[in-house]
């Protein structure tokens, strides 16, 4: 089992991850974070690779007057940011090799949906490139049935893990900050984080950069030879390299890191 929150194109990472789960949860019934750029994270915007390095595309989103909507409930903002997208996309990657087809076949389609709602915006993009790469999975929202509602927090998901009757549940890597692994481990779920693939292909603008939308690695390599990048491991969270009080935590705090 696969939770995440709905997200613009994210990265090659997330779809690795979609690929092993039998069942995926769009989270989409909580609440939208406040404010933008960094404190929504990658919900509403992903990078992308410029001859200036790398950029990010961000969605406007639309404010209810009390700050407490539901990402669910929101509303793209009334300006022309998708034409403003389509032309920084061009503009980054027309020479890439497998720009033509990717822009015709994969990323118009997406800019194509005028629909005012966000998470429909968002959801519509992840299937989109989700099939590209061979995701076979439907993807479910949590906002369109009762997916343990009423509860939150860790005590959500294990109640979701129980009723779909999952027995491992791929987190995430920010799970390390406050998933309860007892919770889990009393329901008989298995919490697995991910050794992402960050294996260098060749990319426009320079030296390779890690982290962007997965259209930079469709246009540079294609869509037959982007699934070669595709190779997460999820490893239990007893077994994750990087321990800290015996929880798990980044890699970046691995001692003697240079990252």
């Amino acid at each position: 089992l696969v939770i995440t929150q709905p997200m613009l194109m994210p990265w090659h990472g997330l779809f690795s991850q979609l690929l092993l789960a039998d069942r995926v949860l769009i989270y989409d019934d909580v609440q939208l974070p406040h404010g933008g750029g960094a404190s929504r994270g990658f919900m509403t915007r992903v990078q992308i690779k410029t001859s200036k390095g790398t950029e990010w595309l961000s969605i406007p989103v639309q404010r209810s007057g009390n700050g407490n909507q539901r990402i669910c409930d929101a509303l793209v903002g009334a300006t022309d940011w998708r034409r403003q997208h389509l032309a920084r996309i061009e503009q980054a990657y027309r020479k890439a090799p497998y720009f033509p087809q990717i822009f015709e076949e994969v990323i118009e389609p997406i800019y194509r949906n005028e629909t005012e709602s966000l998470t429909d915006f968002l959801v519509r993009s992840m299937e989109v490139l989700a099939s590209v790469i061979g995701v076979v999975t439907p993807f479910e929202q949590s906002s369109r049935g009762d997916y343990a509602n009423g509860l939150s927090g860790t005590s959500r998901v294990v109640e979701i893990c129980r009723r779909f009757g999952a027995s491992d549940y791929l987190s995430g890597n920010g799970g390390m900050d406050y998933l309860d692994y007892e919770a889990f481990e009393r329901n008989s779920v298995t919490v697995h984080y991910m050794s992402y693939c960050l294996r260098p292909y060749k990319q426009l603008h320079g030296e390779f950069t890690p982290y962007l939308s997965l259209i930079d690695l469709l246009c540079c390599v294609g869509p037959e030879q982007a699934c070669a990048h595709l190779e997460t491991v999820p490893i239990p969270w007893k077994e994750w390299p990087v321990q800290i009080g015996g929880r798990p935590a980044p890699m970046s705090q691995r001692v003697g890191s240079d990252h």
